[in-house]
């Protein structure tokens, strides 16, 4: 009985080791549809679209940095566009086009399934298994206008229909996501 026992361990075990093995080797089990929400002109889990409405974001973004604790919600001018955010998400449009909508959406923060940190390389081989290359460039200061403080960083641009996914990176770790339109 001991040895039989211990047959049936044997296999649990080469069992778990194998399944372990096949799972090392997935390039990913990405669960976030990146492209249906890109070709939505917005980032998953925001409620916010591109071409949305400046006043009903403002009031929407303001009602969300309420919920989580406090009166967080501001907004500034960079360069040409205003920026309206919470802290951690970005809603901008052109100052002098406001009827145009929302122009740029970000958040950072965990975005299309993909955790703050994550690294370039990772991202690029989950998007490439969905059928997207990436552009990778340094950032413009154009594009990442709504950072406060950035500085060399790295983006994976990604087209999609109209819209253009960046995904932002400072020394190859995930830091902010992007949706705007090309």
């Amino acid at each position: 009985m001991k040895k039989f026992f211990c047959l049936i361990l044997c296999i649990i075990f080469a069992f778990s080791l194998s399944a372990c093995d096949k799972s090392a080797g997935k390039k990913s089990d990405h669960s976030v549809d990146v492209v249906y929400y890109a070709k939505l002109g917005q980032l998953n889990d925001l409620d916010y679209r591109l071409g949305d409405d400046i006043e009903s974001t403002k009031t929407k973004l303001s009602e969300t940095a309420d919920d989580h604790g406090g009166s967080n919600y501001f907004d500034y001018t960079s360069g040409d566009y205003t920026v309206m955010t919470d802290g951690t998400v970005y809603c901008s449009y052109k100052t002098d086009d406001s009827a145009a909508g929302i122009t740029h959406i970000a958040k950072s923060d965990d975005v299309y399934g993909f955790a703050i940190g994550t690294i370039s390389t990772q991202v690029r081989e989950t998007m490439s298994t969905m059928g997207y290359d990436a552009t990778e460039r340094e950032a413009t200061r154009d594009e990442i206008f709504f950072l406060p403080a950035a500085a060399d960083m790295t983006v994976l641009e990604y087209q999609i229909k109209e819209n253009k996914v960046l995904f932002i990176f400072q020394e190859h770790a995930l830091g902010t996501t992007l949706i705007t339109k090309k």
